[in-house]
């Protein structure tokens, strides 16, 4: 029981992190992309391209998965009852999750630094 109340403390806390990260990086991200929606095609590579602006977009897309995926996880621990949808619901959740953050990965190296 102990070792779960420690789990939870860990999510919770980790939900506040994440969350504290992503309030900042919104910002910066709706204002890029005022800025994106009146590039070209080439500006908007250009764009990513820069360092700071690939690192701060990289970074907000991995607090805003594990944000998305914690917030899921809680769902599920607390209201699905039935240990076979609880595992597979768990299972697809990591599954998306870790897929979606390594195509992420993949794509900002191929764009910020292959594409120089």
């Amino acid at each position: 029981m102990v070792n779960s109340m420690k789990n939870y403390a860990l999510k919770w806390l980790l939900q506040r992190i994440t969350a504290s990260i992503l309030i900042p990086l919104t910002f910066w991200f709706i204002y890029s992309a005022i800025s994106l929606s009146k590039m070209e095609y080439d500006e908007t590579i250009n764009f990513f391209q820069s360092y700071i602006n690939s690192s701060l977009f990289y970074v907000m897309m991995l607090a805003m998965l594990l944000h998305a995926k914690l917030g899921l996880q809680t769902i599920i621990d607390d209201y699905v009852t039935s240990k076979k949808i609880y595992n597979l619901s768990k299972w697809g959740i990591n599954l998306t999750s870790y897929t979606l953050m390594i195509l992420l990965t993949i794509f900002i190296i191929k764009t910020a630094i292959f594409n120089a």
